[in-house]
């Protein structure tokens, strides 16, 4: 399977198609494992096709590595894709939280610009609510440890406390202390080996102002997946 696996992603075109992005091949490529046709897609869903150039085949990382019912990680610094098992510490994500597809309600999302807690720190890739809601995706077994933190932003500036429950295939593997405005961030790092499906709760209601709802509520930031 490992010799099948690197005969796969021989020529990989790392950096664009391991984000997913919408890059489609001029002619049509299929791509047939163990009799069974793969059609590629990103998290969200959306497909990615095989790229051709000088008649080198390049394929998306993400979703060939999903085939084979393996973890994908891109070290951009490093210039460098992990499939599988990685030896040592990772100090990125695997896949960070705002990669994963919400299956469940809407929340706010901490995307690309930085923001900041009740005490002055930055966060990013991470998610809000300033109401009831849930945040669900589904991990097929593949990461080992959640990690990221749990803040107030700094527009939160009411008495009302809200907290974030964490469930794992039914069962509850963390709950929050109450945030309320004067809470400090919670840093933290959770074992979730072999769990499909992964749910973030928040409870509570802060009854913000409706603007920009996700900058004035509870927030886990700098939350991804790791292998």
């Amino acid at each position: 399977m490992k010799n099948t696996l690197k005969g796969y992603i021989a020529g990989l075109l790392t950096a664009a198609l391991l984000a997913g992005g919408a890059v489609f091949a001029a002619n049509s490529v299929r791509i047939v494992i163990d009799n069974k046709e793969l059609i590629p897609t990103d998290v969200n869903g959306n497909r990615v096709d095989p790229i051709i150039i000088d008649g080198t085949t390049y394929l998306p990382v993400r979703a060939v590595a999903n085939a084979f019912g393996k973890a994908v990680y891109w070290d951009g610094p490093n210039s460098t894709v992990y499939l599988g098992d990685m030896d040592g510490a990772l100090e990125y994500p695997t896949a960070y939280l705002t990669d994963m597809r919400n299956i469940g309600d809407y929340v706010g999302t901490l995307n690309g610009d930085m923001h900041k807690d009740n005490y002055g720190n930055y966060y990013t890739d991470g998610i809000a609510s300033d109401a009831p809601a849930t945040f669900e995706t589904l991990l097929n077994g593949k990461y080992s440890r959640f990690k990221g933190t749990i803040y107030v932003s700094e527009y939160y500036s009411v008495d009302d406390a809200m907290s974030i429950t964490i469930e794992a295939d039914g069962y509850r593997i963390y709950t929050s202390p109450p945030m309320s405005k004067t809470s400090r961030p919670e840093y933290i790092d959770i074992d979730i080996s072999g769990y499909n499906d992964f749910k973030i709760i928040f409870d509570g209601d802060y009854g913000g102002s409706g603007y920009r709802y996700e900058m004035q509520a509870l927030c886990l930031g700098d939350a991804g997946f790791y292998q």
